[in-house]
């Protein structure tokens, strides 16, 4: 009886120990890490954490999900360069920090971050609330561009040379005395991809065929590029949208072009080509035609046809 007493005695005290022990340790952290970090960003300290398995293979999934949608080749996850997309991360953390609470002694980034952060596929979120958004809002803002002029996130994604892409995420709360909780991701795109000869491509489109609306926004840029060569990418710069011509229609009736929102370019996001538009009275569940007529490929003028509906 005693012995058992004693027993009791020790595992109410272990447990008590360790409740402690646990509520310091949740206090030291701004939020609950599991299954997002495998160690926790500290942003006060400068330290960018690293993300979990398994969060990394969810935002593969989910950008694998809008390429599968395009019908190009699905992207693998590169962890080599974890530490450079968590870094970028933190980068866009510390600048936003106007108030200067932070102290950027305990900051320090590399010229490739810098780079990356600066020139790569950057979102921010900030909110007076403490719940934090899923990563999946970060790939769907590099969609919809609705922030941007150019759409130069969403070409990356949708690159058919693409071979595999980092993820990094920095999640937490700028300052301490006011309610500013922030996530601040990057999307590193690495890598060549040179086979694409099996791949019944021969544009990309956006939107095309059945789209999910997470990835759409009726005031985002419509856009559209041409797959001209399969085997080298740069060869895709013969591409001249100069004289096309865009029609957007619902059975008959053709929709108005926003003015002054159409434009083209031979830039080195994705394929070196691009022609994009915004569309005045775009709705959900309604299949659109569009019609890009006069497009000059190779010196060769092409016509084009496909159908959107967004759900």
């Amino acid at each position: 009886m005693k012995t058992l007493k004693l027993l009791l005695v020790l595992f109410i005290t272990c447990s008590l120990f360790m409740c402690l022990f646990l509520e310091s340790c949740t206090n030291e952290t701004e939020f609950e890490a599991d299954p997002l970090y495998e160690i926790v960003p500290n942003i006060p300290r400068g330290m960018a954490g690293s993300l979990s398995n398994f969060e990394k293979q969810n935002v593969l999934g989910y950008v694998n999900n809008v390429r599968v949608t395009h019908n190009l080749p699905v992207v693998e996850y590169d962890s080599r360069n974890d530490r450079l997309a968590q870094e970028a991360a933190l980068i866009g953390v510390a600048e936003i920090d106007t108030a200067g609470t932070l102290n950027k002694a305990n900051f320090y980034f590399s010229e490739i971050a810098n780079q990356e952060y600066r020139n790569g596929n950057y979102s921010l979120w900030i909110s007076t609330a403490s719940k934090w958004p899923t990563s999946e809002i970060h790939v769907s803002d590099w969609m919809t561009e609705l922030n941007s002029e150019n759409i130069n996130c969403r070409r990356r994604i949708l690159d058919p040379f693409l071979k595999s892409i980092t993820f990094g995420r920095i999640i937490g709360t700028l300052t301490s005395d006011e309610s500013k909780h922030v996530s601040s991701a990057i999307l590193v795109t690495n890598g060549y991809r040179p086979d694409l000869g099996k791949h019944q491509i021969q544009y990309i489109a956006y939107p095309q065929g059945v789209y999910n609306a997470k990835f759409f926004n009726p005031e985002s840029f419509l856009s559209f590029s041409v797959l001209y060569d399969k085997n080298d990418k740069s060869n895709n710069d013969v591409v001249d949208f100069s004289q096309a011509t865009i029609r957007v229609c619902v059975g008959s009736y053709t929709l108005e072009i926003v003015e002054g929102s159409v434009s083209y370019d031979n830039n080195n996001y994705g394929l070196p080509n691009n022609l994009q538009w915004k569309v005045y009275g775009l709705t959900k569940n309604t299949t659109y035609t569009v019609k890009i007529t006069d497009v000059k490929v190779a010196g060769n003028i092409t016509n084009y046809e496909y159908t959107f509906i967004f759900i």
